[in-house]
């Protein structure tokens, strides 16, 4: 099979467990560009999360943000598909987190100012990953995060320990409004992060609108991630492929297993499978 077009996860994925994107991963890019392979990314991240990885490896197509929640290209700040939550259903969302006595934050996409919001001060380090910045006038802490329900989110998130996102994550699946849920225990021992976002959107649905922007088939696409916000897109290409340090989930649904991100997993796929 000639495959066309390659779509890599960035955290554990595309980057090392240092947060680097290596050399080698760089130069496999360019190499993949150089026989006319379309590569692009598709994260959780919101766009300023990524616009640095795009000049670096020289990306010049448009990038899937918010797990498929946005479809955008990143140089020309022209945004292709943005699927949000309404007010009722963040308004729903927020009260069940409430009742939990948990803190969360949403999401929404813009190319500039502030792009995320947080209630609660959630006191430990896992959370700020997402919530503190170098850019602080990203990042706005407000009262009420129903205040700002009415801004488009992308997505409702939160972090926190693993006990206390399990029984939340069950009373948000009695919610009688349809929206999608990310849950996942990979990346912080002890900890779970926890996803609410448009329902239908997946990373799967963000490629396929890229794909028919290119006329692409599934079959000609290659997905590689390494967390469980990635099985939909890699069920969808036509090769799946899981990080040798890939959530068991996603090893178990994938065709092929790369190496690990700091083995430059990604490089080692586009040289034994994509190129000629």
């Amino acid at each position: 099979m000639t495959y066309k077009m390659l779509i890599s996860d960035i955290d554990g994925t595309l980057l090392n467990s240092k947060m680097e994107l290596s050399q080698a991963t760089i130069e496999a890019i360019r190499e993949a560009y150089d026989q006319g392979i379309i590569v692009t990314l598709a994260t959780g991240r919101q766009l300023r999360g990524v616009v640095d990885i795009v000049k670096q490896i020289g990306i010049s197509v448009p990038v899937i943000l918010g797990n498929g929640a946005v479809v955008v290209d990143p140089l020309e700040q022209k945004t292709l598909l943005h699927q949000t939550l309404d007010v009722e259903t963040t308004d729903a969302i927020l009260d069940v987190i409430a009742a939990h006595g948990l803190w969360s934050s949403v999401f929404v996409h813009t190319f500039e100012g502030v792009d995320t919001y947080y209630d609660q001060d959630p006191g430990f380090a896992e959370a700020y990953i997402f919530i503190h910045t170098h850019i602080p006038e990203v990042v706005q802490q407000v009262e009420s995060l129903k205040d700002v329900a009415h801004l488009q989110p992308i997505k409702v998130l939160l972090i926190d320990k693993t006990e206390k996102i399990l029984p939340l994550y069950d009373d948000l699946k009695k919610l009688p409004q349809n929206f999608n849920m990310v849950i996942s225990d990979h990346d912080w021992p002890g900890f779970s992060l926890l996803e609410c976002f448009h329902y239908g959107t997946t990373k799967a649905s963000g490629i396929q609108h890229i794909a028919e922007v290119f006329n692409i088939a599934p079959e000609q696409i290659v997905a590689v991630g390494d967390n469980t916000n990635d099985w939909e897109m890699i069920e969808f290409a036509g090769l799946g492929v899981a990080m040798g340090n890939a959530h068991p989930s996603l090893k178990e649904r994938a065709d092929w297993i790369t190496k690990t991100n700091d083995e430059d997993g990604v490089a080692y796929l586009i040289r034994e499978k994509m190129l000629e």
